[in-house]
């Protein structure tokens, strides 16, 4: 039986507790556990004898270690000490000091919220090219907080920022020039700096095309299947879609002791009964890797079979299987020993791409996206510059991401399609936007500082050569 989850949290919080007050003697012991930092280390000490020295630099680099303390060296953070480093900065005319202390004015979290004067610090340190200031005061122009909204004067500073690669500016630059907003509209200028932030996302997120998984044993589509008891009769009748129900809930225990044999007994009851998911999934499981042993036959039976009922699913793992070709997968037989076997077919791209255009057919966003790839690289098929952006404009059209990048450069290239900045300008603003679900720890000091619009985003230089990914 399965441990409750919140029970099991509460539980760790116990434990961890308990490990605190042994491990962590600084521990205090009032009204919660709260582990005891400390207000000095060897980082504040490494800036201190240069910033009473009178050293700017050194005076805010101390400031912005006491301002927001560092989770990685045990430093609390001493705002009143933080405030006073930065001040002594910024009034020697430090352009990062003069920028944060904009952006505290503008935040209104650790000093009292002044737009107008934060915007008088923010020109301090844009007029000596601080590339964030720039930013930031392009931004104040732009929305009119703390000055006059004026676009001109937004695009500016913004295109000063944007060209030393500071990706907010990009984005706002970008936003400004699409929706001629104040100013005359520029799509193709819009359309570089939006593509900026989309090679930015797709060269952090590398995307590689996989063949598909079943889904999470124990859940369907609506995320609620029904306990093991609550398909067993109708399975018992010879049901073949409750069949694989009650195979899914003897995998993930719903309902019952885990058991993956009688789990593999009712998938294989099921998809001898024609439920195309069970025959993908039989497929699957054979394809090396994932639960029974590689056996090429079953493979393309199982895939077969239910490809053959238009299960797009099948129909893209059949052209993944004929795309990758032979590789090697290594089975561990003891504690020393892993031993290796070849798996899979000859390549062959011809069988593979009349899989991924069944599939593609059918909807499968990934493999529309490989297709179009096909097409653009002449992998199968002829080279079709117009086929590549067809498919990859379908698929874009689905929320696929790579997909979504490369329609934009045919867009801006023109290449099997007209073209048009327009169009381009808006996909590339809609991938550079696309987020994944990711944790992101949040201990530790803004880097590389604190921005007025939210989440600091990394820098990317403009690149003068586009090409599909």
């Amino acid at each position: 039986m399965r441990t409750n989850p919140f029970v099991q949290a509460f539980l760790v919080l116990i434990a961890f507790v308990s490990f605190a007050s042994k491990a962590f003697p600084q521990v205090r012991q009032n009204a919660g556990v709260v582990l005891g930092f400390s207000a000095e280390n060897e980082k504040t000490e490494f800036h201190r004898q240069k910033a009473e020295r009178g050293d700017a630099e050194a005076q805010f680099s101390l400031g912005f270690l006491y301002l927001y303390g560092d989770f990685y060296s045990n430093l609390d953070a001493d705002e009143a000490k933080g405030l006073l480093w930065i001040r002594k900065s910024a009034a020697q005319g430090y352009a990062q000091a003069q920028d944060l202390m904009g952006c505290l004015l503008y935040q209104g979290r650790i000093l009292a919220q002044d737009k107008a004067e934060a915007v008088r610090w923010f020109r301090k340190a844009a007029e000596q090219g601080d590339v964030y200031a720039q930013s930031n005061l392009g931004y104040c122009y732009y929305k009119g907080e703390g000055v006059t909204k004026d676009s001109v004067e937004a695009v500016r500073w913004l295109r000063l920022a944007a060209a030393k690669g500071e990706a907010k500016a990009q984005r706002h630059l970008g936003c400004i020039l699409e929706a001629g907003d104040g100013v005359p509209k520029n799509y193709s200028e819009a359309a570089k700096w939006f593509f900026n932030l989309a090679l930015l996302k797709e060269t952090k997120e590398r995307y590689f095309p996989t063949e598909e998984g079943p889904e999470l044993a124990g859940f369907s589509p609506s995320n609620q299947v029904p306990l093991a008891s609550s398909w067993l009769k109708a399975a018992e009748g010879g049901d073949a879609h409750a069949q694989y129900e009650l195979g899914r809930c003897h995998e993930a225990g719903e309902g019952s002791e885990p058991d993956w044999d009688e789990a593999i007994r009712w998938y294989r009851r099921s998809a001898q009964g024609g439920y195309a998911p069970a025959q993908f999934l039989l497929g699957y499981f054979h394809q090396g890797g994932h639960r029974l042993m590689y056996d090429h036959d079953e493979v393309v039976r199982w895939y077969g079979k239910a490809a053959d009922q238009g299960y797009a699913k099948a129909q893209y793992n059949l052209g993944h299987y004929y795309r990758r070709g032979k590789t090697e997968v290594g089975r561990v037989v003891s504690d020393q020993l892993v031993v290796w076997s070849v798996i899979g077919v000859p390549k062959n791209l011809v069988e593979a791409v009349k899989w991924y255009r069944k599939a593609a057919e059918n909807g499968h966003a990934q493999a529309q996206y490989v297709l179009g790839k096909s097409y653009h690289t002449g992998a199968g098929v002829p080279k079709d510059q117009v086929e590549a952006f067809k498919w990859w404009r379908k698929a874009a059209e689905q929320g696929h991401a790579t997909s979504r990048f490369n329609v934009g450069v045919m867009c801006f290239l023109g290449d099997g399609t007209p073209q048009d900045f327009s169009e381009a300008a808006r996909w590339f603003h809609i991938r550079s936007a696309q987020e994944l679900r990711m944790f992101i720890c949040g201990h530790g000091m803004p880097s590389p500082r604190p921005m007025v619009d939210g989440i600091q985003e990394a820098l990317v230089l403009p690149k003068d050569v586009v090409g599909v990914r």
